[in-house]
């Protein structure tokens, strides 16, 4: 497996060259589900923009045009070309982001994921993370929450995981419901958002664990893709299962890198 640093320069590389030929001068990418809003982060003095450009112009190409939005520290020339350019994309200025501190998203995502968009479905992108080919479809109506799962294929962890609705996942590149989101921000205003900086409140765990264990409404009502399902939709590390082909989406530049190593991206095309 490529180490990071490599991984990265191998994304950006092929990010780069999809820009330069594939979405060269391409408005049109056809009409998307409705039902879903595609939202990423981006902080305008940090990754630069190319990456977040990439990452929704490869999932509108996969998926189709959608509602998408960027949330930011601050508008930029970039943001606002951006918008400029594709009318579904709404600029959202969030001051409380600081560069560099994963715990300002995280509290974002866990208490204003609600009101940050009015569809049905919320699917989450990442310079790092979005879909590689077409499939949404399939992973729509069936669960509240699925993402690359971090609860390995092994029979008692599975166990627990199937006993307790325990499928804890990467929120990085994910599909959740509004529901979903809406009683996450309930909660976190009543309780959570006095947590410090900690696990239990990290974007990822917060859905998919914290609340799980914590709340029974939560526990009842939500249904979180189990394993083997959230495998086919996204891979966030390398993993023990026998797959032979490339998922819906992923994941870190290092996963990334795997597929390209198992053939399953052509970083020239």
């Amino acid at each position: 497996m490529e180490n990071g640093e490599n991984a990265t320069a191998l994304l950006e590389a092929w990010q780069r060259r999809r820009l330069e030929t594939v979405h060269r001068a391409r408005t049109d990418y056809g009409t998307g589900p409705g039902n879903v809003t595609v939202l990423a982060y981006w902080w305008g003095r940090g990754t630069p923009f190319f990456r977040i450009e990439s990452a929704f112009r490869e999932t509108w190409l996969n998926c189709g045009m959608m509602k998408s939005v960027i949330v930011t520290d601050r508008p930029t020339e970039e943001t606002d070309a951006f918008s400029r350019a594709f009318p579904a994309v709404e600029i959202q200025v969030e001051p409380s982001l600081v560069p560099g501190n994963l715990y300002t998203m995280s509290a974002d995502c866990d208490g204003k994921f609600a009101g940050r968009f009015s569809t049905e479905y919320l699917m989450v992108i990442q310079d790092d993370g979005f879909p590689l080919r077409p499939g949404l479809d399939r992973f729509l109506g069936r669960w509240d929450f699925i993402g690359s799962p971090y609860v390995r294929d092994k029979p008692i962890p599975r166990l627990v995981a199937r006993m307790f609705n325990l499928w804890t996942s990467n929120g990085g590149f994910s599909l959740r419901s509004w529901r979903m989101c809406d009683l996450a921000a309930k909660y976190w205003k009543e309780q959570y958002h006095s947590y410090p900086d900690c696990h239990a409140v990290g974007e990822d765990a917060y859905y998919t664990e914290t609340l799980v264990k914590e709340k029974r409404e939560y526990r009842r009502s939500m249904k979180l893709a189990d394993n083997r399902s959230a495998i086919a939709f996204a891979w966030d590390c390398i993993v023990p299962w026998d797959v032979r082909e490339l998922p819906f989406g992923f994941h870190r530049a290092e996963t990334f890198a795997e597929f390209v190593r198992k053939g399953w991206i052509d970083v020239k095309s």
